[in-house]
């Protein structure tokens, strides 16, 4: 499908930017939308005695929107890795590793390292967005979200750069 839709707009970037923010956008409205809905839900399905939470305690309302950010960015993080690779099966292998493997992975350094490195992984920088309470020694939630951006805004630069370059 990117052969046509090149052929169609033969210039390049604007077709990347306008695939990531269609997938960023529809992700980050779908899964805001899915986080109110689920929280909604649960909180209904749930007794008294164990709903601790309601949507007017701190940091309940940020974490259901920072689950549409954070899966937003993951999203244009995928198209991002897309356009470099050049490989769909590429493009997911990288991204699950990235985030899904690469966290366990660091976990088996040593532990004066891991504590280090750990909360600027991507997965857990960006998570601290969708976290109500904080960890000692972890990022705040919109310095993680930011940290988590970087990561997006540096690979999408990387696509850009590789889009505009490698098929001028």
């Amino acid at each position: 499908m990117i052969r046509s839709t090149l052929t169609a707009v033969p210039s390049r970037l604007p077709v990347l930017w306008g695939k990531a923010l269609m997938a960023g956008g529809s992700v980050f409205v779908l899964m805001t939308a899915g986080a109110f809905v689920s929280f909604l839900l649960g909180a209904g399905l749930l007794s008294d005695a164990v709903t601790a939470l309601g949507l007017g305690d701190d940091g309940v309302l940020r974490s259901l929107l920072g689950a549409g950010l954070y899966l937003g960015l993951v999203a244009v993080l995928g198209v991002a890795l897309g356009v470099l690779v050049r490989s769909s099966a590429g493009a997911i292998a990288i991204l699950a590793g990235t985030l899904l493997i690469l966290p366990g992975l660091v976990m088996l350094l040593p532990g004066s390292i891991t504590d280090v490195i750990t909360k600027y992984l991507p997965s857990d920088a960006g998570g601290q967005i969708m976290s109500v309470t904080r960890a000692d020694g972890s990022l705040g939630p919109w310095t993680g979200l930011g940290v988590f951006a970087g990561y997006v805004a540096l690979t999408l630069g990387a696509a850009a750069y590789r889009l505009a370059k490698t098929d001028a």
